[in-house]
């Protein structure tokens, strides 16, 4: 059985997000990955997992938008209960691979639909360089929370974006972000 476990650490020289992702594995190793990630790039990611979110819940019955922000707000507290926040990010540099030097500039993030509410994120510095994440709706969520209160921590308060609403609402369930 793998563990998954993430962390956002600020970088205030570099004005960036460290995002660390190491894969521990049953026998004692693990995977780790680097990517940095821009103010724009972190905006781009917090959008498409909020429409990604939406989509979901609009998907599975006729509900006004109303109810899908309830049904949002339940799903995310629900997600953040089962999160297990206690265990500090630990990565075993004797037992660990990291991959790449120093860690990789986030500019690519593809998002598709794998089954009912499991989607893969990948993550990419250019076509050839990157990570995918399985995720389901919980680790979706608890990965939306994580961003905000990382953004919030660099005080990033007042996000850019570049996108309109329009765009956002036609961005599909398999999409390429750049």
């Amino acid at each position: 059985m793998e563990q998954l476990q993430i962390n956002f650490e600020y970088n205030s020289v570099e004005n960036r997000l460290l995002l660390h992702v190491c894969e521990k594995e049953s026998h004692g190793g693990c995977i780790e990955y680097r990517f940095w990630l821009t103010r724009l790039f972190t905006d781009l990611i917090i959008k498409a997992i909020d429409k990604l979110i939406e989509d979901s819940l609009a998907s599975d019955i006729d509900i006004s938008p109303d109810a899908i922000e309830v049904m949002k707000k339940f799903q995310q507290e629900a997600a953040l209960a089962k999160a297990d926040f206690t265990i500090s990010y630990d990565v075993d540099s004797e037992n660990c691979t990291i991959i790449g030097e120093e860690p990789f500039l986030a500019s690519i993030l593809k998002v598709q639909k794998k089954s009912k509410n499991t989607y893969v994120f990948s993550l990419l510095a250019n076509e050839n360089a990157g990570m995918n994440i399985t995720a389901d709706i919980d680790l979706i969520h608890t990965l939306r929370n994580m961003l905000l209160v990382s953004v919030d921590n660099a005080g990033w308060n007042k996000l850019l974006s570049i996108m309109t609403e329009e765009a956002v609402k036609n961005i599909e369930p398999s999409m390429c972000i750049s």
